[in-house]
């Protein structure tokens, strides 16, 4: 029996082979490197501190541990 490939149409802006002016492809689906994991994870950690989950102090060493655990997990690559 052969495979059947099955196509499907992206809507919506939130596609990933469309953007909002219909420019070309972004493709983010494969964004697991160093850099945009570090920024998610300070997005995360400011997103705390903003909504008054965290204290400044914690928020310090939230962002100083973030460094070192990015650091340490991208060192061996």
């Amino acid at each position: 029996m052969a495979a059947k490939e099955i196509i499907t149409n992206n809507l919506g802006n939130n596609s990933v082979g469309k953007t909002s002016k219909g420019g070309g492809k972004i493709n983010t689906q494969n964004a697991n490197d160093k850099i945009s994991t570090e920024l998610w994870m300070q997005h995360f950690a400011n997103a705390l501190v903003n909504q008054n989950a965290i204290d400044e102090k914690t928020y310090k060493k939230l962002m100083a541990r973030i460094n070192t655990e990015v650091n340490r997990r991208y060192s061996a690559h």
